[in-house]
């Protein structure tokens, strides 16, 4: 069994039912720990030793919300034929700075870098982007002083393909989270934006009581490249909340450039990136300095698109989260109420 670590986050969990059996499949996730103990694509089969096929989702947040659940997690095996770019395509890291960065969670243009132009809060875009206009209820596990522990973990039987995605090489975990107090709640849809405003499940970011200007410890990855039509863009960098497993990411949604903070569990994935990457592609900004010494981050996948930063000397909120927003984790389950 590993050592317990306390985290705080969040995972958000979707809700389906094929052939009458219901099934939950991990979404997003975000934590404070550098080693996840779940990730995007994981599906739960079990909690309590009971198979959550047989569990509509009120019944399974009423048993993630009683004691310390143990959930049985199957891990799907990761595509690693991955085709090698050319050198003239890649660039790699030398070296790292960790500074604190004043910014939006928000990606404007170059001519709007200065003013106050709205940008599309991620927090909102992440979550609500993965359901549609026919899924109307969510519940929310809240947990506070929590704890996770994986207990076991094994690999498939290498002669016999798993039964729940046809491959050799996944993984089945045990883990277990343990909390000092839970909390399930019901949330319709038409509250998700107010949800999302809070951002509970990105604490490790301190923010400002407008939930939009933030001030957050990044480590500054910088990249060697030898991408000669980008050379002229400035220095190219990733973004990393430094001390964890998450990174600040531009990609494009329902036509929108929007910013989110991803988390990439396997850091290796970073120490090679290639222009054609879709995965690995949208971590990538070009670093420039204003006169004013302002640092501006435009995206590498989306040209003329800039993160929103402040001056260094405007004043930003550092220790204004609640004591229990640093202890929280929640999950996020939301499923077609007419399912």
């Amino acid at each position: 069994m590993e050592q317990a670590n306390r985290l705080c986050g969040g995972v958000s969990l979707l809700h389906t039912v094929v052939d009458g059996k219901h099934h939950y499949e991990v979404k997003n996730v975000l934590t404070d720990i550098r080693r996840k103990f779940v990730r995007k694509g994981d599906k739960i089969l079990m909690i309590n030793g009971v198979k959550t096929k047989d569990l509509p989702p009120e019944k399974f947040a009423s048993m993630l919300s009683s004691g310390a659940p143990i959930l049985t997690i199957h891990e799907a095996s990761i595509n690693t034929d991955i085709n090698e770019c050319l050198e003239s395509d890649a660039m790699r890291p030398y070296r790292k700075e960790k500074i604190t960065l004043h910014f939006r969670m928000a990606m404007v243009r170059e001519e709007s870098l200065e003013g106050e132009e709205n940008g599309v809060d991620p927090a909102v875009c992440e979550w609500e982007s993965d359901y549609t206009e026919n899924d109307q209820e969510m519940l929310l596990v809240s947990m506070n002083e929590t704890s996770v522990a994986v207990l076991s973990g094994r690999g498939c039987d290498p002669e016999n393909p798993c039964n729940n995605c046809g491959s050799h090489e996944c993984n089945l975990s045990e883990v277990v989270v343990a909390a000092q107090m839970c909390e399930v709640t019901s949330v319709a849809r038409q509250y998700i934006k107010k949800f999302g405003e809070q951002k509970h499940w990105i604490s490790l970011v301190r923010s400002n009581p407008d939930h939009t200007s933030l001030s957050a410890e990044i480590t500054i990855y910088y990249y060697i490249s030898n991408i000669l039509p980008d050379l002229g863009r400035g220095v190219p960098v990733v973004l990393n909340f430094t001390d964890s497993n998450n990174f600040l990411n531009c990609t494009c949604e329902d036509g929108k450039v929007v910013l989110k903070i991803e988390c990439c569990g396997d850091k290796s994935q970073l120490k090679k990136i290639c222009k054609d990457d879709e995965e690995t592609w949208p971590f990538v900004f070009y670093m420039t300095t204003a006169k004013d010494s302002t640092q501006h981050f435009e995206s590498a996948a989306h040209r003329g698109w800039f993160i929103q930063t402040k001056q260094a000397n405007i004043p930003v909120d550092m220790e204004n989260r609640p004591e229990q927003m640093k202890k929280s984790f929640h999950f996020l389950i939301y499923f077609n109420s007419r399912t």
